[in-house]
């Protein structure tokens, strides 16, 4: 082994052991940190893809105490999974995990398997969600690699390019993967993860508390921030829609929404080209569900935003002549949605009426 390969190992074990002192010290206090077990890990690090850390808290909560093991959650009925799910978004989560829950009860005897073949097997479980419960609840050497592990590790390295760049991506997953290797590999993901979330951050980094500070070449470079360089940002695609409330009585018609497979429900709804023809969508959607009365709106207008989507939704409402409905239609009160599968924008146009 040469001098400098030496030193460089040197270097590894002495930054691993400052990450993890400062991890022991200054991590945040959440639910699926105060345990070990490798189910409640799974639903964390599932809920936990493209949703901030604060909107999960609660809805990792509700779930783990509706279904606390996963024999629980495999004899569940997928309305019931769905509905806890309500307003989280995504909804293919919450199928695969179901779907998964299942298949570790069947193939597994409802033990959730510990090696990385044996997670990625299971649906919606891919090589990052793999790495992080494995090392997580099992403690296996694995390299968790999401955007705060690239971009605290380019920053280690002095690494370039842009953090969408694949060929940045791989430098930076084969150099997790040989630091993964070492005391604590549980704590190591999160204490990757954590100084990512709350110390090494995109536009302002906060070199003056990081505790590994002295081995970061882009520290020294005196512009951190440019290390990775920023991605194209993708603008969220506009769309106007009118959503439109049946109504029949306090009761409104709920349909399965096209937009989730038809796993949530939602009123009808359709986009319209320009705010104008709200009123022809409206009467639209009231003929297609056989009532004839012209509607009467809007009572509200919303926006909502997903990574995609910036939406403006136009809120209408027209009397039902009838409850009869077929297929999957269902009628509910506002109060009532609220215990059904439904996306967020549906939950906060029904809001208070």
């Amino acid at each position: 082994m040469t001098p400098t390969r030496r030193r460089s190992d040197r270097d590894d074990a002495a930054r691993r052991a400052a990450l993890l002192r400062w991890y022991r010290v200054h991590h945040r206090d959440l639910p699926w940190r105060r345990t070990r077990d490798p189910y409640a890990i799974w639903v964390s690090e599932i809920m936990l893809q493209q949703t901030r850390v604060e909107t999960v808290i609660p809805f990792f909560e509700r779930f783990l105490a509706r279904f606390p093991t996963v024999g629980a959650l495999a004899r569940a009925r997928e309305t019931a999974v769905l509905t806890a799910w309500s307003g989280l978004g995504y909804y293919r989560r919450a199928r695969n995990l179901h779907r998964g829950a299942r298949l570790v009860v069947r193939e597994h005897a409802g033990a959730v398997p510990q090696s990385l073949d044996g997670l990625r097997a299971l649906p919606g479980i891919g090589a990052y969600t793999a790495a992080a419960i494995a090392s997580i609840a099992f403690g296996v050497p694995a390299a968790a690699v999401d955007g705060n592990v690239v971009r605290v590790i380019a920053r280690w390295d002095g690494r370039k390019g842009r953090r969408d760049d694949p060929a940045l991506r791989r430098a930076v997953t084969a150099r997790a993967e040989a630091l993964a290797p070492g005391p604590r590999p549980g704590d190591w993901t999160q204490a990757l993860m954590e100084l990512g979330a709350t110390v090494c951050l995109a536009r302002d980094p906060l070199c003056e508390r990081c505790p590994v500070e002295r081995w970061c070449r882009a520290r020294r470079s005196g512009r951190p921030d440019r290390y990775p360089e920023a991605a194209g940002l993708q603008t969220p695609r506009k769309e106007h829609r009118v959503m439109l409330l049946v109504r029949r009585g306090r009761r409104v018609l709920l349909l399965p929404d096209p937009a989730d497979g038809g796993a949530t429900v939602a009123p009808p709804s359709m986009a319209v080209s320009r705010p104008p023809a709200a009123r022809r969508a409206a009467t639209f959607l009231a003929r297609a569900n056989g009532v004839l009365d012209p509607p009467r709106g809007p009572l509200r207008t919303i926006r909502h935003r997903t990574y995609s989507h910036d939406y403006t939704i136009e809120v209408w409402e027209v009397a039902a002549g009838s409850d009869q409905h077929g297929g999957n239609a269902r009628w509910a009160t506002a109060a009532g949605v609220q215990r059904l599968p439904a996306r967020a924008a549906t939950l906060k146009a029904l809001k208070g009426l």
